[in-house]
């Protein structure tokens, strides 16, 4: 069973790759510091030489359907509701975001440790391009850590939705960046984060995209029955 469930893996990894060389994405760091505030974004990004990860991928949806689901006020609201749909047909998701502020949400994860998220950015930056980035601040096993998650979304015509997502993160903890910069035990952490990423995009945004499509049709159907 374990093998099957790393096969699985390899095939959607593998799948991803394809998709990103139908696209035509090629692996490149976003400019993300140009689109930041001045404040602990900025200030991360500037003078803490953070840990750097990122992946890419292509979700077959429409370019103009996506953005108007990521640019609903409600995105992260929405992005909960998909996430949890998609993990309760396995079991219990593992958190559920709470909006605390304008703006700003958390979540408590299953060992108790709480994430706090503020929209930093988020619109077209582009006739092409749509871009969304978080801040992030909480505690996890090598202590206090910031991030900055930057989604870049690219249309790809006919080939559907390609995204680009780069994270930098700052573990607080002297000693965990040294054994960050030199055994790379936090470095493998957030690398591995960074995966989880690729298949949350792909899943939610797919799932978001069809829900909104739905609820466009709906009235189109309601009126044509009744003329």
């Amino acid at each position: 069973m374990k093998n099957c469930k790393h096969d699985r893996c390899r095939m959607i990894r593998g799948a991803l790759g394809f998709a990103v060389l139908l696209c035509g994405i090629s692996v490149r760091a976003l400019e993300t510091l140009p689109l930041l505030p001045d404040g602990a974004s900025k200030t991360l990004l500037e003078s803490r030489n953070p840990i750097y990860c990122e992946t890419e991928g292509r979700v077959p949806v429409d370019y103009a359907q996506a953005l108007k689901v990521y640019a609903h006020p409600d995105l992260l609201v929405n992005v909960q509701a998909a996430y949890s749909e998609h993990v309760l047909k396995e079991g219990a998701p593992e958190f559920s975001i709470q909006q605390t502020a304008e703006k700003k949400f958390h979540y408590v994860n299953r060992k108790k440790e709480r994430t706090d998220i503020s929209e930093i950015f988020r619109r077209e930056t582009s006739d092409t391009t749509f871009d969304i980035i978080l801040y992030s601040s909480g505690k996890r096993f090598f202590g206090n850590y910031q991030a900055v998650i930057h989604v870049q979304l690219l249309d790809c015509g006919d080939a559907g939705v390609g995204y680009v997502a780069s994270v930098y993160a700052y573990p607080e903890n002297a000693v965990s960046r040294f054994f960050s910069r030199h055994l790379g035990l936090v470095e493998k952490y957030f690398n591995k984060k960074t995966g989880h990423l690729t298949e949350m995009i792909t899943v939610i945004s797919r799932s978001l995209c069809e829900q909104a499509a739905v609820a466009q049709d709906e009235p189109e159907e309601r009126g044509s029955q009744t003329s």
